[in-house]
């Protein structure tokens, strides 16, 4: 179980008390057989995850294959087989998930995105004819202008193509035969997103438990099984101070690293015979050698440290992902997850290295590992009321995730 304990086994427990005393004091009530009243059944179970490493390789490299034969178009539907393996290789209660989506739907989302960007483009000429006369900046030009404009839009674009993305999987996602859904408006998720994340950035990120519980929230209750909804009882407060301990830990821990990166780099310069006022003389007038060497040696030093301060953050990161999980809730179905930072460490670290390492071909391994961790950290208590869930009216969007695809790295 998770150090952080779900508000409504807390509240199923007090209910249960209640009732029982009720029972006991009311005259010619008999008793339960079997002991007090307990309340729904809160059998546990965890999701299986039976997919084979070998089996969805095949399908990566096949898909590879066809994306240098048609140029990266045939994208679309290789994602699309993926899924459909993930999905239909993932079950909940003896039952599997089914993806019913198409390729067809992911490539008319990319071109509707493409639309989209084309029309900025006209809507950024216009301005730059017209109301600029060509010459808005001196060292600016029309595709400074555009680019500057993209990189902006990108950031509450890529906030609205998280969630639109997230609708469509889920409105292609089946369970028992029930259609998932996403209800709430995307757009209203990225202007939130934006605000809140720009917010955290002027306040030194000291809003980032706001943050993570604001941006959740939507995600989780606007969440559907059929016609039964999520329900989401977390409080930022109620996180803020584990957040700040890893807030003024992390800023320890980086000063001690910087510390001894600096006394390390001087301690062998001197030994390599260089004087400060060498150091000096080479970066008065610096080569490309030199700027290529400073910046490699950066580079390692960031990762080097980012390594070893990584448990750190991924103490916070398995606390965050406790709390969300125990406050979540499906009717009568609660959830619980044991993720400690150990198994965060180890996840993060080897994912990294299975990337950086096999140069992006790895991705299918990172895969198959997320969802066996899901399998196996993932608690569920109780079963969903089959009688009171419904098909949902609302058939999904008809495209697929145009704006994840150019604006965020959407994987799967």
């Amino acid at each position: 179980m998770s150090d952080t304990s779900s508000p409504w086994q807390q509240a199923a427990i007090e209910q249960a008390n209640q009732r029982a005393a009720e029972a006991a004091d009311t005259p010619g009530v008999a008793k339960a057989p079997g002991g007090d009243w307990q309340g729904p059944d809160l059998t546990p179970s965890r999701p299986v995850y039976d997919g084979r490493l070998g089996e969805l390789y095949a399908i990566y490299l096949r898909h590879l294959a066809l994306m240098l034969v048609t140029f990266g178009w045939s994208r679309f539907w290789g994602r699309t087989r993926i899924r459909r393996y993930v999905w239909n290789h993932l079950s909940v209660l003896g039952d599997r998930f089914e993806y019913r989506g198409r390729g067809r739907e992911l490539m008319i989302g990319f071109l509707l995105a493409l639309l989209l960007i084309a029309a900025w483009a006209g809507l950024m000429y216009v301005v730059w004819i017209y109301v600029f006369h060509e010459k808005p900046f001196a060292s600016f030009g029309m595709f400074d202008i555009f680019s500057l404009s993209v990189f902006l839009i990108g950031f509450p674009l890529a906030y609205v193509g998280h969630y639109a993305g997230l609708r469509y999987k889920l409105s292609r996602t089946r369970w028992r035969g029930i259609r998932c859904g996403m209800a709430g408006s995307a757009w209203h998720y990225g202007v939130i997103a934006t605000f809140l994340h720009f917010a955290n950035a002027s306040t030194a990120y000291l809003l980032t438990p706001v943050v993570s519980v604001n941006l959740a929230r939507p995600r989780i209750v606007n969440a559907r099984v059929g016609t039964q909804g999520f329900v989401f009882a977390g409080r930022a407060g109620d996180i803020y101070g584990r957040y700040l301990g890893y807030y003024f830990l992390n800023i320890v821990a980086w000063m001690v690293a910087a510390g001894a990166a600096f006394a390390l780099i001087g301690g062998t310069i001197e030994s390599l015979g260089f004087t400060y006022k060498d150091l000096q003389r080479l970066f008065s007038h610096p080569s490309l050698r030199t700027v290529v060497l400073v910046l490699a040696i950066a580079f390692a030093a960031y990762l080097v440290f980012g390594l070893l301060i990584l448990p750190l953050r991924c103490w916070w990161q398995a606390y965050l992902m406790r709390y969300l999980v125990t406050h979540s809730r499906a009717g009568n179905v609660l959830f619980a997850t044991a993720l400690s930072t150990r198994q965060m460490w180890g996840f993060l670290v080897l994912n990294y290295l299975i990337v950086l390492l096999t140069l992006g071909i790895g991705w299918p391994w990172v895969m198959h590992r997320t969802m066996k961790l899901i399998a196996g950290q993932l608690w569920i208590y109780g079963a969903p009321t089959g009688s009171e869930i419904r098909q949902p009216t609302d058939l999904g969007p008809t495209y697929g995730e145009g704006l994840l695809d150019l604006f965020d790295v959407s994987g799967v």
